[in-house]
C-alpha cells in the first residue's frame, strides 16, 4: 500500500476521524521514550519517516492515525542506544486502534561519546571554538514489538485494555 496519506502526528481526538484508523506504540515501564517510527514506502524502496520527537510524547504513549490497510512500521529510540530498529507488520482498520507493546530487552552495554562545541580560548591566546569531549557507558538495548488486535477507539486519557 502507498504511504501518501500517512499521519506524521500524534493524534488523540474524541472520536475516531473518518477514514482513519490508530495505531498506539507503549513500551510499558520506558515511558520517557523518544520515539522514530517510520513506514516502508513500496515506490521508493525503502523506510520514510512518519514520526521523529526528542521530546516523549504525552503519556508514555505515541498515537499515530493512518488511512486503513497493511503497513510495513520501523521503530526506533532517539534516546536509547539500540541494536538497530525493530520492523513490524501491522493492519489498520477503520475507527480501530492497533495497540503495538515494545519491548526493551537489555543486551550488553556500549560507550557513548558526546562532543560539546562551544565559544572560548583557544591555542596560542586566540579565541575559538574549544570542544569537550566525554564518553560513559550506557546499557545497550533490542527492540522487540508486537501488534495486538485492533480494539475500538477511545482517547488516550482512557487505559486500554484488548480484549
Amino acid at each position: 500500500m502507498g504511504v501518501a496519506g500517512c499521519s506524521t502526528r500524534d493524534v488523540n481526538p474524541a472520536r475516531a476521524r473518518a477514514g482513519t484508523g490508530y495505531v498506539d506504540f507503549r513500551a510499558g515501564e520506558k515511558s520517557e521514550l523518544s520515539w522514530q517510527v517510520s513506514v516502508f514506502d513500496k515506490p521508493r524502496g525503502d523506510f520514510r519517516p512518519i514520526s521523529s520527537k526528542f521530546a516523549p510524547p504525552a503519556g508514555g504513549v505515541l498515537r499515530l492515525g493512518f488511512p486503513p490497510g497493511h503497513y510495513r512500521l520501523r521503530i526506533t529510540f532517539l534516546n536509547r542506544p539500540v541494536l538497530g530498529p525493530d520492523d513490524l507488520e501491522v493492519d489498520v482498520h477503520n475507527g480501530m486502534i492497533t495497540p503495538v507493546e515494545v519491548v526493551l530487552t537489555p543486551e550488553g552495554s556500549t560507550l557513548i561519546e558526546r562532543k560539546e562545541h562551544r565559544p572560548g580560548p583557544a591555542l596560542k591566546g586566540h579565541y575559538g571554538r574549544v570542544t569537550k569531549r566525554t564518553s560513559q557507558e550506557s546499557s545497550l538495548f533490542r527492540i522487540t514489538s508486537k501488534a495486538s488486535p485492533p480494539i475500538p477507539y477511545q482517547p488516550k486519557e482512557q487505559p486500554i485494555h484488548a480484549p
